[in-house]
């Protein structure tokens, strides 16, 4: 009973973790036509987006690194602590950037800091909980990871009405608060290490083929944040006028009942299956992602809030489908798989939603990111039925 509160205990310092450091890497979004548009007088949203791109292939490139690795070394405290303080002095120093190429080479770095402590925290929480209740176990850190990008939006946003460089500054001091926290409050247990590589790492999905499952519906779940991240405040800004706070606003309206409904939907993927929420959410998550780029303020809260109640059936039960699929020696590399594809899906769409919405507007950009995700879907549902009756 004692081993099971602690290990309660530390999935709920797990989920704070990843509160603190989506939190900080989101305060920068809804300030970014000031911080990188007008700052360097870049005049396309395309060429703007690569902020975030370049940012997030960082993540494609590193998420089954730090996963192997730390296989191999049998070890998560030390990389979570790492990746926290990286991130924490490349976030300060995208502030003394003198131009757009030496900005962009920071934020690539960053990157490879971000996804080193969010890979790790995701990989400690199916360390810790049982396989029956890894979709509650993954609730948690979604809850952790959605909440921390709806507070963040909104705070970036009047933090950058004030000065665009305050996001940045707070953002860092919160990474070292995150950085302090893993120090003093997670444990570091001692796992069996095994020996591990990148090659093999890109094995596991001929190993472990229904991974491939859970691997796409990651890459469209976060193929589509990203144009809620890259085009959705451009779109704001550039169509409606908003400013910085009131962009915040309504990117909190979508991340607010995202987070909040993690933990119980996650609980509720463990008692009926994966497949049910993951089949219903993907395909009105898609149907309300192509609406956003339909519906006008100020109607578009409602269609934003919508998508993250929706949104939230997908994420829980495809994160724990994985941990599903996963060889328990393997679990780093497999979450690291799911990070992957999921940074991959990130990291495209900014430039890919920019460069529609350059060429034939912001209606037509999120009507092709909604596609993806139900397109993908009914892929994939013949083999998602044949999981459920597994």
């Amino acid at each position: 009973m004692m081993q099971q509160n602690k290990n309660a205990n530390e999935i709920y310092i797990l989920g704070l973790l990843t509160f603190l450091l989506m939190f900080s890497v989101s305060l920068i979004y809804p300030v970014m036509e000031e911080f990188v548009m007008k700052r360097f007088d870049i005049e396309s949203v395309a060429e703007t987006s690569l902020f975030v791109s370049v940012n997030l292939m960082a993540y494609v490139i590193f998420s089954l690194v730090w996963g192997s690795i730390s296989d191999r070394m049998g070890r998560r405290k030390m990389f979570i602590l790492a990746g926290f303080l990286g991130n924490s002095v490349l976030m300060f120093s995208l502030t003394l950037a003198p131009t757009m190429p030496v900005l962009l080479v920071l934020r690539f770095v960053e990157g490879t800091f971000t996804i080193m402590a969010f890979a790790l925290l995701m990989t400690s929480v199916l360390d810790i909980v049982r396989k029956t209740h890894y979709g509650r176990g993954m609730g948690i850190l979604g809850m952790g990871m959605a909440l921390g990008n709806a507070l963040g939006a909104p705070s970036g946003g009047r933090l950058g009405a004030i000065d665009p460089l305050y996001p940045l500054y707070f953002g860092s001091f919160m990474l070292l608060v995150g950085a302090l926290i893993a120090a003093v409050a997670l444990r570091e247990k001692r796992l069996e290490s095994r020996p591990s590589s990148i090659k093999e790492a890109l094995f596991l999905l001929r190993e472990e083929k229904w991974i491939f499952i859970p691997y796409a519906f990651s890459f469209v779940e976060r193929f589509t944040v990203g144009f809620f991240v890259g085009v959705f405040p451009l779109m704001l800004g550039m169509k409606y006028g908003m400013g910085s706070e009131t962009i915040g606003l309504y990117m909190a309206a979508f991340l607010i009942p995202f987070a909040m409904l993690q933990y119980p939907l996650g609980v509720i993927s463990d008692r009926i299956g994966r497949v049910p929420p993951l089949i219903v959410g993907s395909i009105l998550y898609g149907i309300t992602v192509v609406s956003v780029g339909i519906v006008a303020p100020p109607y578009l809260v409602a269609v934003m809030a919508f998508g993250g109640v929706v949104g939230a059936l997908m994420y829980p039960p495809s994160a724990a489908l994985a941990g599903d699929f996963a060889n328990p020696s393997k679990r780093g590399t497999a979450m690291g798989g799911f990070n992957l594809f999921g940074s991959l899906g990130f990291a495209v769409s900014p430039f890919i939603g920019g460069t529609i919405a350059d060429l034939y507007g912001f209606q037509a950009s999120f009507a092709s990111a909604g596609l993806t995700v139900v397109i993908v879907a009914l892929i994939f549902l013949p083999f998602l039925f044949r999981i459920g009756k597994r």
